[in-house]
């Protein structure tokens, strides 16, 4: 299923690492917040960012929905 979604984006050197889907920007934002705060200091190849993006979204083994793909 294809659908549009808040998208908290990983990004290494400029390439999406991984990326986790949202309900709300604010619950984004407060995600975002959380990991640059405690969890990876090093700001110069590593960018976090909530985007609203297309993409597929498909039921895993233990029934919740993921992310497969972002739909460019």
């Amino acid at each position: 299923m294809v659908t549009e979604t808040i998208t908290l984006i990983l990004y290494l050197s400029g390439h999406v690492a991984e990326h986790t889907a949202f309900e709300k920007l604010s619950k984004c934002l407060k995600a975002k917040r959380t990991i640059e705060r405690n969890l990876y200091k090093d700001t110069g190849t590593v960018r976090y960012s909530c985007e609203s993006k297309t993409v597929e979204i498909s039921k895993g083994p233990d029934g919740k929905q993921y992310i497969v793909k972002i739909v460019e």
